[in-house]
């Protein structure tokens, strides 16, 4: 089993001024290097194993600040984990690409199964470099809900930057325990042949789901379940936790 951390990257300017990103190469601005930095604050102590991360800047120097941080080796970048290419709607106002295309059928857009099939592969490709690893991807905001959703099998919200959803790959189960740092009582799970795809329903892709925060929350992190037995800290707390 591997354990994938899958962190969305920090902040950049068009984050920031709601203008559509996805397969444009922006760069993190001040707050998104901040960010960063913190990215793990909300999460217990964890022995990670590396950080890798999609191509693209805003991921890749997000990926190499926790991996400074954190004393962590950067061990690569996969094609797969790149954002969805939303073709016309990039460098346009989200207002006005969703006022032009409200079903999100921007002219020129990478599809979601294209989005799927290459996402899966990315995954399937981490796990078997890493078959008993515990990675940290870098990646982005739908690219990830889109993993997210395929396991849970229904919609999300928009993940904020830098938050931790964390995806559980053995050959025929994936599981979610975590999804944008919110640990659930019940992970969501995906039990499938070797090699498949995820069924998807296009109404997915607009990020108006579910706030994972209303999702029934487990008592303590989804991470101290993965830690060695002798290492998992005791839990003094009831609260839910994030």
């Amino acid at each position: 089993m591997t354990l994938i951390g899958l962190v969305r990257h920090g902040q950049t300017d068009w984050n920031l001024a709601h203008i559509f990103q996805g397969a444009s190469d922006v760069p993190l601005n001040a707050t998104g290097v901040e960010q960063a930095h913190h990215a793990l604050d909300s999460t217990p102590e964890f022995a990670w194993d590396g950080v890798m991360s999609s191509p693209l800047i805003r991921a890749r120097l997000t990926a190499e600040v926790i991996a400074t941080d954190h004393s962590l080796p950067l061990i690569g970048v996969h094609e797969g984990f790149r954002e969805v290419d939303f073709g016309w709607a990039e460098g346009r106002p989200s207002a006005e690409a969703y006022a032009a295309y409200p079903e999100r059928d921007f002219p020129g857009r990478e599809s979601v199964d294209a989005v799927l099939e290459r996402a899966c592969a990315a995954v399937r490709d981490v796990s078997a470099q890493h078959p008993d690893g515990r990675i940290l991807v870098v990646a982005h905001g739908t690219l990830i809900r889109y993993l997210a959703s395929a396991v849970a099998q229904r919609d999300f919200t928009s993940l904020p930057n830098t938050s931790l959803t964390l995806l559980e790959v053995s050959p025929t189960l994936w599981r979610v325990p975590m999804i944008a740092g919110y640990s659930l009582r019940e992970p969501f799970e995906w039990a499938h042949e070797e090699g498949a795809l995820p069924r998807f329903d296009p109404a997915w892709d607009a990020p108006s789901g579910i706030d994972p925060a209303t999702l029934p929350l487990a008592e303590r992190s989804a991470l101290e379940e993965y830690r060695p037995t002798t290492e998992k800290a005791p839990s003094h707390t009831t609260e839910e936790s994030r």
